[in-house]
């Protein structure tokens, strides 16, 4: 996870992760700056591109004075280095997702297959006690 703000956002992804027993390294972009490589790995990662990752009304990307949308790849992770808050908060990641904010329906993408199937079946118990027989796929 990705962060530079301990902002409430951030927080509760931890929060929430924690409670969900995944594990989690956090680092603070603002004392250990990203590399290029980094930053366009986060590019890579990113489903819906850099609005995904991009913060529009942040302070630091509003005083680029451009548009974002219009900048390479490059240059943007080049502004990035120099200015981390143009970045949204938190940005948690794995080898294959990424996920920026705190969003419930997102953030669960990252508790194990094995683990979602038991809240799953935990889940239907509750809604259809004993004698109603459901199989998870």
């Amino acid at each position: 996870m990705y962060f530079h703000t301990n902002d409430p956002s951030k927080r509760k992804a931890v929060k929430w992760l924690a409670e969900h027993n995944v594990d989690i390294e956090q680092r603070n972009i603002e004392n250990e700056p990203l590399t290029d490589t980094e930053i366009m790995n986060l590019f890579t990662l990113s489903i819906e591109g850099t609005d995904e990752l991009i913060s529009k009304r942040s302070k630091d990307t509003k005083a680029l004075n451009r548009d974002t949308d219009q900048m390479t790849l490059k240059e943007l992770s080049q502004e990035i280095q120099k200015a981390p808050h143009i970045l949204k908060n938190p940005i948690i990641f794995d080898k294959h997702k990424l996920v920026t904010g705190f969003d419930l329906e997102k953030i669960g993408a990252f508790v194990p297959k094995r683990l979602r199937k038991l809240e799953l079946s935990a889940l239907f118990s509750k809604l259809y006690p004993t004698g109603t027989n459901i199989k998870l796929a």
